[in-house]
């Protein structure tokens, strides 16, 4: 199947089936659902040389025809959790892996403490030694339907949830590919249909700045980052258990986007890699990156590098009542944002993109 062929089934399938289940479900059988029903709002197309990727994300509160977008990625084992070496999972013919996790052993061993809102959301596990998470062979049709996927090497460790995605071998033909969704949906149960996501959770939780464009699109892209956070300074707490917020503060010459204080006592200091704006001196200027993670990481190694000394430390407790100590590194990336083997390998941070964020807030609040 040519890539301009997987695009022209995807946008035939997808759009029918979440237009139908958007009108006879939230018309019929709203009071039957767990909570309010989420749908995607951006179908990412992938091609690698042997594979095409479909994944939806984003989450929005009503149906929207998703937005299309379309990109390139090294290889598939990357586009999913690096691209070298033995594999948490292999996936001989055809594999389904609905509600779950696939880990690594070290990333699994991370979850728990760092990020506990996972608790509610683990499903059945798969996980294990390995430096890649999954390894493919041609036949396959790897379905990762409502699935966590955590990968390591040496200190970085990435979160990435997936709404619905599907990886299919090039060499396979378009009207197999069709049959391939077609059955799928039928099978599922009626009250929940692919590609969507209902969680018991109040409409309020569904935070309306930040749930109206959930990939950082139509509207966010024009906020700055104070804006940003004042959209998600709810879900940032609940998502990494936190309590507080602290934001943009001044560290001499360093100005982090914000730090976390947890429940525990711990801290986590933030970078945004997303498409915001920057305001100084009244002007706005947008953020644009070349090697988002490379970046990132560079910066976040500064920050934290900064309370390695005690009078660093003493000014900011008095400052801004903060005492922070060996803090943990957090990246924010855009979902659709690839990460390479390499540049994630020398990161040594943590590595999240946005829709986890919103997913882990909704754990928490389920």
């Amino acid at each position: 199947m040519k890539p301009t062929e997987f695009v022209k089934v995807n946008g035939q399938f997808w759009g029918e089936h979440l237009r139908s289940a958007g009108e006879h479900l939230l018309g019929s059988h709203r009071r039957e659902l767990p909570g309010p029903l989420l749908f995607p709002r951006l179908m990412l197309l992938t091609e690698t040389p042997d594979w095409n990727i479909l994944e939806l994300a984003g989450v929005s509160r009503e149906y929207r025809s998703p937005e299309v977008r379309r990109q390139k990625a090294a290889s598939v084992e990357e586009y999913f959790g690096l691209g070298d070496g033995s594999a948490v999972v292999t996936l001989p013919g055809e594999n389904l892996f609905k509600d779950a996790t696939i880990a690594t052993e070290a990333g699994r061993q991370e979850l728990d403490g760092y990020f506990p809102a996972t608790a509610k959301m683990l499903g059945d596990e798969f996980t294990g030694p390995g430096d890649q998470l999954l390894q493919f062979a041609p036949g396959n049709y790897s379905t990762f339907d409502r699935t966590l996927l955590v990968h390591t090497a040496n200190d970085s460790i990435r979160l990435h949830w997936t709404l619905f995605a599907i990886a299919i071998h090039r060499s396979e033909p378009a009207e197999k590919y069709l049959d391939f969704l077609r059955n799928y949906s039928n099978a599922r149960p009626h009250l929940d249909p692919i590609g969507t996501l209902s969680v018991p959770v109040e409409a309020a939780d569904l935070n309306g700045d930040a749930f109206a464009s959930t990939y950082l699109a139509h509207g966010l892209q024009d906020g700055t980052v104070d804006q940003f956070l004042d959209a998600n300074e709810e879900i940032l707490l609940s998502a990494f258990d936190a309590t507080r917020l602290i934001r943009q503060p001044f560290l001499d010459d360093l100005r982090p986007d914000f730090i976390l204080e947890r429940a525990d006592g711990s801290h986590l200091i933030g970078d945004l890699k997303l498409p915001v704006l920057d305001s100084t001196n009244g002007k706005k200027r947008r953020r644009a990156f070349r090697n988002p993670v490379s970046e990132g990481a560079a910066q976040l190694t500064q920050y934290a590098d900064y309370f390695k000394s005690t009078e660093n430390r003493a000014f900011a407790q008095t400052k801004y009542g903060v005492d922070v100590s060996d803090p943990r590194k957090l990246l924010i990336i855009p979902t659709q944002e690839p990460v390479g083997a390499a540049e994630f390998a020398q990161a040594g941070v943590e590595i999240v993109d946005y829709d986890t964020i919103l997913r882990l807030h909704l754990a928490a609040k389920s």
